[in-house]
Parts: C-alpha cells; structure tokens; sequence
C-alpha cells in the first residue's frame, strides 16, 4: 500500500503536466498555415480538402508587395467557422509568404496560449491583447529571434512574425515569413 499512494501521486502529476489538447480551430490553422513553414504550396495543397469552401479573397496590405497568388477558403471546425487567406508575393529582394486565419467564436486566451503551446517559448511581446513572436528556426524548430538575427533568419529558413489578436468577433492567428 505504501508504494501505490507515491505511483498515484506521481502519476496525477504526471497527467497534469501533459499539455492540454488544442483545440479544433487552432489544429486547423497549424495545418493550413504552422506546420508546413508557411509555404505557399502546401498551404494551397491544405484547402484542398473538401471541408474547406472558397471564400472571399481579401487583398494584401503590406505596403510595396507584388503579389504572385493568394487563396481563401473556410470551413466549419468544430463548432467555430475557420476563414483562412494566404498568399505569397515579392517585395524587393524578399519572397514574402502569409497565412491567416479568422476563428469565429474563439477564445482569445486559449488560442494564445495553443500558440505558446506550439512555438514553444513566449511571445516577444503583448500588447493590448495582441500577442506577437519573431522566431526563425534551428534544426527545424522555431526559435526566437531578436532584431539583430532577422538578417540571418531571413536568410536561411525564413524569418516568421505570429500574431494572435481579436478583432471584430474574430480571433486572427496572422503568419507572415520573410525569406531572402
């Protein structure tokens, strides 16, 4: 008996440490957008899916791109309506490529921190209520990145700006990538 209580006590700990299972919303925008590096190819190839219907296409506002191609689709996943646009285009020497996404009836704080969750580290900064990271990555693996190393992330596998914030109603997960 005096073995059992430590190994239920170890595991009840165990479990509580387990990271909480993301939610409906937010697995489809790492699929769409997350988990493929935001590469456009594979976010079109993402919405292929029958789930996901054509939807409005909005145009770009960054300031000097030329855009090459953009999609927008939506679906309905898991109770919320899931709107995402993506494109990719050139400004100067830079390909630039976004994927963002609108959730419908999501909770701000819990997409935040699934975000956190999948980045692995915290945002570089919030402000209110927008929440935003600079990452790069490192073997694959995002990984923060400070002012200084934009140059270097940009050069090798991209450097990635996230936010998460509400906006009308929404909550918008916006991925932007730099690549030189």
């Amino acid at each position: 008996m005096r073995l059992i209580a430590p190994m239920i006590a170890a595991a009840c700990v165990a479990f509580l440490a387990l990271p909480a299972a993301a939610s409906p919303a937010f697995d489809a925008f790492r699929q769409a957008c997350g988990d493929n590096h935001t590469d456009f190819a594979a976010i079109k190839t993402a919405l292929a899916g029958s789930a996901w219907t054509p939807a409005d296409v909005q145009p770009t506002n960054m300031e000097n791109v030329t855009l090459t191609e953009s999609i927008a689709r939506t679906a309905s996943v898991g109770g919320a309506r899931v709107t995402v646009f993506a494109w990719e285009g050139t400004k100067g020497a830079f390909h630039v490529t976004a994927c963002t996404a609108r959730v419908a009836k999501g909770a701000l704080g819990e997409l935040t921190h699934e975000s956190q969750a999948w980045l692995g580290f915290a945002p570089a900064s919030v402000d209110g209520g927008k929440s935003t990271w600079r990452y790069g990555e490192t073997g694959g693996k995002p990984a923060a990145a400070e002012q200084a190393g934009y140059q270097a992330a940009a050069g090798g596998g991209g450097l990635f700006f996230y936010n998460v914030f509400a906006d009308h109603g929404d909550i918008v997960l916006d991925l932007l990538k730099i690549k030189s």
